[in-house]
This record gives structure tokens, C-alpha cells and sequence, in this order.
């Protein structure tokens, strides 16, 4: 099996914080694939957003997405933050079903995994990009959680919208995600789940990174933090 961790879950359970602390006890590289489809969301958002251009091999092939010292890089530029917007968000769910799309950034992920051990997380990284990874974790939450967790990312009544609009927002992408019939997002049968409204951020990532080191013959069965 290859050095991959893949991480999957919907959004809000820590997927990215997790597989950051991870990376770093390990000494593994990290790649956010959500963030590759956001940067292809953006580069779409600043076209003429025609659902046509999503399927233009010649225009997704023209995309330059890298990732660099932690930040995002879209053809050359830095858009560490500008991937975050609301705007953004509300179209990632679009862009990310469409078969092309899919695809090409399935390529590249499986391009950078193949090069060095990874950590990976996702919504369909342990059934479509990576099935032979050598750990699968599949992390949960509840949806009030996790939309508490979005809504004070976004910096909470400072960032002009509502918990419950954050909630519902989260509802509909939850559907779309689990509805879509291309990858949709699903634990795999060998995944480990792990419901995160238990644990902090810190026990996740201990726990992720001890079943990790037991497997590679480097520690002791897993058990609590």
C-alpha cells in the first residue's frame, strides 16, 4: 500500500486543521485537495462562469495550480486567501461535480501522492483518488458543530451572517456532496471513523498519528489521547 493518509469527511470536522498537525508530527507532505478545486472555482468565477468552460480541456489544462511553503498558488498568484471567500464556497460544490474537473485535479493529486508520502484530505480521497491508501480515516461531527466551527472561521458576527445562514448553507452542500452521482462523499468500508465532537483538534491528530506509526511499525496499538 502507498505512505497515504486519506482523510475524508464533510465540511467543518477538522479535516484540514487535522491534516496539517498530522503532517507536520510526521514529517509528511500535506495537500489540501479541496483547496485545487477552489482555486479552479476562482479561475472559473473570473471567467465569463459559463457551466460549458468547466468541460474545455484546453482551458483546464491552462490552469497552474501549486502549492508552495503552505500557501496556493494559481498561475503564479497567491490565493491562500482569495479561495476562502463566500463566493467561492458557494460555487465549489458546481465546479467540483462536473466530470472534467474531477478528473484533472484527481491527475494532479495523484501525480503529488505518488512522488512522496502524503496526507490527503477530501471527500472522496479514500474512494476514488487514493483506495489503496495505507490509512483511511473518515472524521464526523454533528451539523451544528461543524457549522459553529465555519461560522466563527468566517469570524462569527463580525463577518455579517448569521449562524443559522451558515447552517443552511452547510445543509445544502451537505445534499449536493452526498447526492452527486460522480464521486459523491462516502466513507470507505476500510475507513477508520472518527466523530470529532468528542475530541479537540490536538487529540484527532494524536490519534491519527498513532494508529499511523503503529501501522508503519513505528508505535503501540491506538487507543485514547
Amino acid at each position: 500500500m502507498k505512505q497515504i493518509i486519506a482523510i475524508d469527511g464533510p465540511s467543518g470536522v477538522g479535516k484540514s486543521s487535522v491534516s496539517k498537525q498530522l503532517a507536520k508530527a510526521l514529517g509528511w507532505t500535506y495537500l489540501d485537495t479541496g483547496a485545487t478545486y477552489r482555486a479552479v472555482t476562482l479561475a472559473w468565477l473570473r471567467s465569463d462562469r459559463k457551466v460549458e468552460r468547466l468541460a474545455d480541456g484546453a482551458w483546464l489544462a491552462g490552469l497552474d495550480i501549486d502549492f508552495r511553503e503552505g500557501a496556493v498558488y494559481l498561475n503564479g498568484e497567491d490565493v491562500s486567501q482569495a479561495i476562502r471567500t463566500e463566493e467561492v464556497t458557494a460555487q465549489v460544490s458546481l465546479v467540483s461535480a462536473q466530470s472534467g474537473v474531477r478528473a484533472d485535479l484527481t491527475r494532479l493529486q495523484r501525480k503529488i501522492g505518488n512522488l512522496r508520502p502524503c496526507i490527503l484530505d477530501g471527500r472522496d480521497i479514500g474512494t476514488v483518488v487514493f483506495p489503496d491508501a495505507f490509512l483511511k480515516v473518515f472524521l464526523t461531527a454533528g451539523e451544528a458543530v461543524r457549522a459553529r466551527r465555519r461560522w466563527t472561521q468566517l469570524g462569527g458576527e463580525r463577518s455579517g451572517r448569521s449562524f443559522e445562514q451558515v447552517l443552511e448553507d452547510q445543509r445544502v452542500r451537505d445534499r449536493k456532496d452526498a447526492s452527486r452521482s460522480l464521486a459523491p462523499l462516502k466513507k470507505a468500508d476500510d475507513a477508520w471513523e472518527l466523530d470529532t465532537d468528542t475530541y479537540d483538534q490536538d487529540q484527532v491528530a494524536a490519534l491519527i498519528e498513532r494508529e499511523a506509526r503503529r501501522r508503519l511499525g513505528e508505535g503501540s496499538e491506538p487507543g485514547n489521547p
